[in-house]
């Protein structure tokens, strides 16, 4: 879940009208930003059962999520079993939305052997579409509406010494192209630090901004720090699900949704697990900031 707002309660009011109140709360995701959520949705929906998925913890101290999220009103949250097929468990609503949990990574921050990455595939038969949190992104080009203007405006600065821009079409869309790399990236390539407080972009940021954007990925954060880990785990899911699943649009939590994708685009976003040179993020953004990140915290077999 996101956070339960007042603006998306309000959204969620008109379908509770209709379909009565909420059953279930279901968390696809190991990380900590997605299933904080459960707790304070639990609370808005004290009659509705909570889902996690397996092999759940926490950082820098393993301890259960009810421990620190302390108000599940029905007591320990349930756990999501690893598929839909396998037989082992079963959810209520198993046959409408079926589902598949992908586990792989460990980090040598903590020193444990337990999947790192746990996220969760679901597939709506009825509408035809897959919904994951962060196994694959879209980035797109044009600005989302829910942006702020002054950010994009700060943001699209070719100097941070430079005086904020006029608020135009173009000189927004350049700072979301930037912010886009940032987020993406951590330290892109072109983002270049001159001296303390002092930061300048140099030409060739928009050719990298195009290698990312208008296109189903895995985001270089998870290919980089954790996919990388087992390929064979990794392939072993995608195969899964594009066989399993006629979907022909995918929901991911993050950027652009719903993306008009099926088996096939699904598939395509994976080809590096073959072959990493295989849709290559640009070196130069990589070898910045994901590349030691992921050698500092992947473990190490």
């Amino acid at each position: 879940p996101v956070a339960p707002t007042g603006e998306l309660m309000s959204m969620l009011a008109p379908l509770v009208d209709e379909h009565g109140p909420v059953k279930h709360i279901v968390v696809g995701s190991a990380a900590i930003e997605h299933k904080i959520y459960s707790g304070p949705f639990s609370k808005k929906f004290p009659s509705a059962d909570v889902w996690l998925p397996p092999k759940n913890w926490s950082f820098p101290v393993d301890v259960p999520l009810e421990t620190y999220v302390p108000y599940y009103p029905r007591g320990s949250p349930k756990t999501l079993p690893e598929d839909t097929a396998s037989g082992v468990g079963a959810v209520p609503w198993q046959y409408q939305i079926e589902h598949s949990v992908l586990e792989v990574g460990g980090s040598s921050l903590r020193g444990f052997k337990d999947p790192w990455f746990v996220d969760t595939a679901f597939y709506d038969k009825r509408s035809k579409t897959m919904i994951v949190t962060d196994c694959v992104a879209y980035v797109p080009r044009a600005v989302p509406e829910l942006q702020t203007p002054s950010k994009l405006l700060l943001v699209g600065k070719r100097s941070t010494d430079d005086a904020t821009p006029p608020d135009t079409f173009e000189n927004r869309l350049n700072g979301w192209k930037k912010m886009a790399l940032l987020v993406t990236y951590f330290f892109p390539e072109h983002e270049e630090l001159v001296k303390p407080g002092l930061v300048e972009w140099s030409d060739g940021w928009e050719d990298n901004f195009d290698a990312l954007a208008e296109r189903l990925l895995v985001p270089p954060v998870v290919r980089a720090t954790l996919f990388n880990q087992d390929p064979k785990r990794v392939r072993a899911f995608v195969d899964r699900v594009c066989a399993s699943w006629e979907f022909d649009k995918v929901v991911p939590a993050h950027w652009a949704a719903p993306v008009a994708a099926g088996p096939t685009e699904f598939a395509r976003a994976f080809q590096f697990l073959e072959n990493p040179a295989i849709d290559a993020f640009p070196e130069g953004d990589m070898k910045r900031g994901l590349k030691p990140i992921a050698d500092a915290v992947a473990r190490r077999e």
